[in-house]
């Protein structure tokens, strides 16, 4: 069985402002989201499941 790993792409599509957003979140925020099932559409989820992952956030992981 071929294991698939998802790519940001995934995650936030091909809209040069979420990647650019994307490549500035924290990596434990970026990790939880590219084992999730979650897509974003646009800058301001992005930005609050940012925060919720986020290291201090007190959020949790998927």
């Amino acid at each position: 069985m071929e294991q698939y790993y998802r790519l940001p792409r995934d995650v936030v599509g091909d809209d040069p402002e979420l990647l650019a957003y994307w490549d500035a979140m924290p990596g434990v925020a970026q990790l939880n989201l590219l084992k999730s099932n979650i897509t974003v559409s646009s800058l301001g989820e992005l930005k609050q499941l940012a925060a919720h992952f986020a290291p201090g956030s007190g959020g949790t992981t998927i």
